[in-house]
């Protein structure tokens, strides 16, 4: 099986024009291999049947011619007549005439062996077959003579007489040599094989000339093919054989023509995609700015001409100021217009040599290379103007736009492109800070620097799934100035930081930040999930009678996570404590931002059984228009106007004039930074129902609440 697979795998292997040539090549073999064994065989035998034909000729022609010199014993004569015959004749080898006893009369050649002649004899044979050619035996009889006077005989006595007369009264033995017979044999096996090998060279020729002709095109055909295949598609082939070959070639060319267009187009549309590509990967594809990307690699060189040629450019990180009030009022297809037209805008007051970009949200970076600070001044205060006096206008609604600009001067002090853009990011917060639509240069020793960087370390720790170990739970009791209200023991639940080295950190320094990063859904969840053990562990420990109420804050960024309500439910459901115990504290400024998702929110968790409180109530600008808006239970007023209501008469008018909107609207009233008696006095002659501050009580760890809680005193 093996040798059969190997002998056709090598045949398959052969070219066409060798295929051509064997299967031309070994039937013309086989015939003459055939015709010439026929031939030979023929030949063979004729020769042979030839050569004793001759043999018993000369035996039988020389028997009656002896007869003479045997009957009258004349040596002489018969030695001349073996000598002629021997002359004349090639193949004898030897002549022997012998009388009936055996006794030689004439002999020439080489002896013949006794034992042979008794062999013929014993044998009784007329031929005897050597190795080296054939003895032919021959009686020698005497010939019977009639004479007239016999005529007087009988016809018995004649017949008598005549076998008489006819008796053997000699042997002739003929040798003949085969060597002759041998040697043409060779000869004619020798010429036939040459005229073979003739027919073989003249049979190889047709077949290969024939073949070269047939081909021939199709090798032209296959090298074509094989350019094609190596991708070279500009291929044709001459039409110059007819019928199927001529098909095939005009296939071909026809085949050839449509891959190298099809080829070219392609080729064109990968261009065209590898340079889409190219462009997609380092532009941005909302605005079509360069994306963060690119930019970084581009700063990434600005900053190596520094270090490496002492030359000086200019980052400027760009953030726009009311881009979430036009995405949440408006929606996102909104926010994406405008960042659009801004990136038009700015675009259009660049140098040729500078790079802007996207670097995500509203964020944008501005790169100008070997530029002075002066210079970079200039600019950053157009480009602030121009946003100013900028008007986004969408559907009826106008919004004016600003943007904050934080400005870094790339010196060889940064060691890293991060380095470059955590410094413009402070320095544009510290814009935001001081009042938005400004610029700020970073210097590495300003204080607002120092205290963001302190900002930012403490949240660079913050991840989706928050240790226990980095927050704990604080609460500030909130306590009934009247007796109109339910004397329920009323708890707002505060949140700390621990840091690395065990020091508590107070909210103001480290939710800002997590506010800027979006880690303030993260934390909220943290908050509810642990505020709700914590109430679990008071209901097991009252045996289900604690009548407790915790107040949780929301941040502006959980309002508008569509998937809180789930996880709350979720929450509820774990823990099963009674949603009455649950009041959930936004301020006014995130429920004005996120209006919609608030009044959601806010409808879903009522039905629960939840509570509301509405935080920092009187620091906007239109906080009575939109209390119209929300159905909460609690208005906490803001601290700016309780802390000093007891020595400025207008915070003191602001208190009373919130308490008496929130009364006539059936909403109690939570007054913030009650710090002295005073104050506490004045909040109860208005009739503010209830205080928080120091002087009510102090903040202090959850778990102290969990330890003082005792089933006498729920």
């Amino acid at each position: 099986m093996k040798k059969s697979s190997t002998k056709k795998l090598g045949f398959n292997n052969l070219g066409i024009k060798s295929r051509v040539i064997f299967l031309g090549t070994i039937p013309a073999l086989l015939f003459a291999v055939i015709l010439a064994g026929y031939s030979i065989s023929n030949i063979f035998g004729v020769l042979s049947q030839s050569l004793h034909d001759r043999g018993r000729v000369i035996a039988s022609q020389l028997a009656p011619a002896a007869e003479y010199g045997v009957i009258s014993g004349n040596t002489q004569i018969l030695q001349k007549l073996v000598q002629q015959v021997l002359s004349t004749e090639q193949e004898v080898k030897t002549v022997l005439v012998v009388d009936k006893k055996g006794q030689v009369l004439a002999l020439n050649g080489p002896e013949i062996p006794k034992e042979q002649i008794a062999q013929i004899k014993q044998d009784n044979v007329q031929e005897l077959k050597l190795s080296k050619g054939i003895i032919f035996i021959s009686p020698i009889y005497r010939t019977l003579v009639e004479i007239d006077d016999f005529s007087g005989l009988s016809e018995s006595e004649v017949k008598q007489k005549k076998i008489s007369s006819e008796m053997a009264i000699g042997q002739i033995y003929i040798e003949l040599s085969n060597q002759n017979l041998k040697n043409l044999r060779r000869n004619l096996v020798t010429k036939i094989v040459l005229i073979g090998l003739l027919g073989l060279m003249l049979s190889v020729l047709i077949a290969w000339r024939i073949g070269r002709n047939i081909t021939k095109p199709i090798q032209e055909i296959a090298h074509a093919v094989n350019k094609v295949r190596e991708g070279s598609f500009a291929q044709t082939i001459i039409e110059d054989s007819s019928g199927e070959l001529k098909t095939l070639q005009k296939g071909f060319n026809s085949m050839s023509s449509s891959l190298k267009q099809a080829y070219e187009s392609m080729q064109d549309k990968v261009n065209d995609a590898t340079k889409m590509l190219r462009h997609q990967a380092q532009h941005d594809d909302l605005t079509g700015l360069i994306n963060r990307r690119e930019f970084e690699v581009r700063l990434e060189r600005s900053l190596k001409s520094v270090h490496d040629n002492n030359a000086q450019h200019v980052f400027c990180y760009l953030d726009l100021d009311q881009f979430k009030l036009v995405n949440d009022t408006c929606g996102h297809a909104a926010g994406d217009e405008l960042l659009r037209q801004v990136s038009i805008l700015l675009a259009n007051r660049m140098r040729d040599r500078d790079t802007l970009a996207r670097l995500g949200g509203d964020e944008f970076g501005l790169l100008l290379e070997n530029c002075s600070l002066s210079d970079a001044n200039q600019i950053t205060n157009a480009l602030l103007k121009l946003v100013r006096d900028y008007r986004f206008i969408f559907e009826d609604k106008i919004f004016n736009i600003g943007v904050s600009i934080g400005l870094v001067v790339i010196n060889s002090s940064f060691e890293s492109v991060s380095d470059i853009i955590h410094a413009a990011d402070m320095a544009c917060y510290s814009a935001k800070k001081a009042g938005r639509n400004q610029s700020f240069l970073f210097s590495a020793g300003d204080i607002e620097v120092t205290q963001r960087r302190s900002a930012v370390e403490a949240v660079a720790d913050i991840t989706d799934e928050i240790d226990d170990e980095q927050f704990m739970l604080y609460c500030q009791p909130i306590v009934p100035l009247t007796s109109d209200v339910p004397q329920r023991h009323h708890y707002e639940i505060l949140i700390r930081k621990i840091s690395p080295d065990g020091r508590i950190m107070l909210p103001t320094t480290f939710i800002p930040s997590a506010e800027r990063y979006h880690l303030m859904p993260n934390i909220d969840r943290w908050v509810i999930k642990n505020t709700f053990a914590t109430y679990r562990q008071l209901l097991n420990k009252s045996q289900e009678k604690c009548n407790y109420v915790f107040s949780i804050n929301l941040s502006g960024t959980s309002l508008g996570d569509k998937s809180l309500l789930g996880y709350i439910r979720e929450q509820f459901a774990i823990y099963a404590i009674p949603p009455e115990a649950i009041c959930f504290e936004i301020t006014e400024t995130a429920a004005i931002v996120n209006l919609k998702n608030t009044i959601n929110l806010f409808t879903a968790l009522r039905k629960l059984g939840c509570s509301f409180s509405l935080d920092d109530f009187g620091s906007g600008m239109s906080s009575f228009m939109y209390l119209k808006n929300f159905e909460v239970d609690f208005l906490k007023i803001d601290g700016s106007f309780v802390k000093e209501m007891d020595i400025n008469k207008i915070d003191h008018a602001m208190v009373r004039s919130i308490h008496s909107v929130a009364e006539a609207m059936n909403i109690k009233t939570v007054a913030e930074f009650v710090e002295n008696e005073a104050i506490l006095r004045e909040l109860k002659n208005i009739g503010v129902h209830y205080g928080q501050g120091l002087y009510l009580g102090s903040p202090q760890p959850i778990k102290k609440l969990i330890e003082n809680f005792s089933i006498l005193n729920p």
